[in-house]
């Protein structure tokens, strides 16, 4: 299982604002510390100040900001911010009709992992990324 870009960008990119939280960061600024494309991250940022997790503060000192506590930003808040919502009951083989009466090839196999994985992005907050090791921005 790999996170789409935009995934992977809105993790890398809250939590840099967590790990540098002293002061706002400018698009530029996190475009550049990041190395990522910057009318992507023009684009995420302000679907992330719409959707509650980033503050945008205007002026000479401004730039973004965490509007959450990174305690209370759980791994799948950030995913249903960006529209990737985490779904259950997807197959992982990508068939519309996959379930217990109607099987993939995969799906048994795939259940426990599959639940485990959900866990983990119900119960891991920004913060515990941090915690748990040195996430690598």
């Amino acid at each position: 299982m790999q996170f789409s870009k935009t995934a992977q960008y809105a993790i890398r990119t809250l939590s840099y604002l967590y790990r540098y939280s002293e002061k706002p960061h400018s698009v530029n600024t996190i475009h550049k510390e990041l190395n990522l494309p910057y009318k992507y991250i023009t684009k995420l940022m302000t679907e992330l100040v719409k959707q509650g997790l980033v503050k945008s503060t205007r002026g000479r000192d401004g730039g973004f900001t965490l509007e959450k506590d990174a305690s209370e930003i759980m791994l799948c808040d950030i995913f249903e911010a960006i529209g990737e919502p985490l779904e259950d009951d997807q197959c992982i083989l990508g068939f519309e009709k996959c379930n217990a009466k109607n099987p993939c090839a995969l799906h048994n196999k795939w259940d426990e992992p599959n639940q485990m994985i959900q866990s983990i992005f119900t119960t891991a907050t920004l913060e515990s990324l941090f915690i748990d090791q040195n996430l690598k921005l």
